[in-house]
């Protein structure tokens, strides 16, 4: 890989890094305005998708606030406890501890058997275990709550499937 494709790389984890923390401090700021319906996000390099059932100016208006609230220094905005990091992580840890339960069975269906219950209870302990990894995770390796340079261009909606599915559009300012 050369040089300038490392860097185009960088920026490109930067910017969805970037965006993942403005999806969640949006989110954020629509539930201090007591908004309280189901959303989910999803983030890439250029903007962020919200989907759920929210009205475009509301959204609009939580974007431009939460880059605001980042831009000062509100970097707690950037982490959310539904992200689907957090899941990831417990999840991994959780199968990971569950997966070391089970070595040494393979074959043998009576082993297996009787080796459930404890492969059982290490997973649930690597779940709870893993569960303060998560966010921590988010906070230094999923967002970036830097966003400075940021810029959000517009809102669109569509709807894919009956569902309500809003695209923001951001981009790094000049």
């Amino acid at each position: 890989m050369s040089a300038s494709d490392e860097v185009l790389k960088t920026d490109v984890t930067n910017r969805i890094r970037s965006n993942h923390a403005l999806e969640h401090a949006t989110l954020h700021i629509l539930q201090e305005k007591g908004f309280n319906d189901r959303l989910g996000g999803i983030s890439d390099p250029n903007g962020f998708w919200i989907y759920g059932n929210v009205d475009m100016e509301s959204l609009l208006l939580a974007a431009r606030e939460a880059r605001d609230r980042l831009v000062r220094g509100e970097s707690n905005l950037a982490v959310h406890e539904n992200c689907g990091t957090n899941i990831a992580v417990s999840a991994l840890a959780a199968g990971g501890l569950a997966w070391m339960g089970m070595r040494g069975t393979k074959g043998k269906p009576i082993r297996r058997l009787l080796r459930l219950p404890v492969a059982a209870l290490l997973g649930l302990v690597g779940y709870q275990i893993a569960k303060p990894w998560g966010p921590q995770i988010q906070a230094q390796v999923t967002t970036n709550a830097d966003v400075s340079g940021m810029e959000i261009v517009e809102v669109k909606r569509q709807d894919i499937l009956g569902t309500p599915m809003h695209r923001v559009v951001t981009r790094m300012a000049d």
